[in-house]
């Protein structure tokens, strides 16, 4: 089964499905064009299908006074589907903007209700600013969606999709470029691996999850279970567009 796996492992891989010397000296020259071609696979198959086995949630802490945050290292603004108040039980979810509107009101107060990104500092902020009566509530803001690519650079950093895949992919875009007669054949791999993948992936996933445990009610949340996120229904992106 397809897993995370080291860079240099993935290389080594790449250059054996294209026809390359696998020896690590002879693989210098090449190094940076294969780096390319993996980043950029994974990149491109992260957003052509969905992916509900990383789906995540990270916490961020409140402070009072405090307006701006750092994003967690692994879920970027563009991958974040919801954000929830908790202080220490979940309070209510933080809807998205702030505008005149809010901030004609008072800055500082509580609960926190709203939250933005702001893209010169690639921080988001937050509205109301929490006030010194959230200091004892230890709040935060837990924040979930589909955990962000990180670029491999380094021989040790890991892949965040499947391995084989992002390998398989790579290679046949590469035999393409060369004219290699056994380009189609390697993309014809790389489908089949990509729809083995798929059907482990929905395989005892057709029961809705509701967050907070087994027999909870989802209406404490204030929302409806959410697709992708509480529950994967049978066939889910399944089809020809991984959509």
């Amino acid at each position: 089964m397809a897993v995370q796996r080291q860079l240099s492992d993935m290389l080594t891989d790449l250059r054996a499905e294209v026809g390359h010397s696998t020896n690590i000296v002879h693989g210098i020259n090449d190094r940076d064009t294969l780096l390319y071609y993996i980043n950029r696979t994974q990149v491109r198959l992260y957003q052509e299908y969905d992916w509900p086995q990383l789906i995540v949630h990270r916490d961020t802490d409140l402070a009072p006074g405090q307006q701006f945050y750092t994003y967690p290292t692994d879920l970027a603004f563009d991958d974040i589907n919801h954000v929830w108040l908790f202080a220490p039980e979940p309070l209510n979810e933080v809807t998205y903007g702030i505008g005149p509107a809010e901030m004609a009101f008072a800055t500082q107060s509580w609960p926190t209700r709203r939250w933005m990104h702001d893209p010169d500092q690639n921080m988001f902020e937050v509205w109301p600013v929490p006030d010194s009566s959230a200091a004892t509530m230890a709040p935060f803001l837990r924040m979930w969606g589909t955990k962000t690519v990180l670029k491999m650079v380094d021989d040790s950093d890991l892949s965040t999709l499947p391995d084989n895949l992002i390998v398989l992919y790579a290679a046949a875009e590469i035999l393409a470029r060369d004219g290699a007669k056994d380009a189609g054949l390697k993309l014809t791999q790389a489908n089949e691996a990509m729809r083995r993948h798929r059907v482990r992936q929905h395989t005892h996933k057709s029961n809705p999850f509701v967050i907070g445990g087994s027999g909870g009610d989802s209406s404490t949340w204030g929302r409806a279970p959410t697709l992708g996120l509480d529950y994967v229904p049978p066939g889910y992106g399944s089809g020809p567009t991984g959509h």
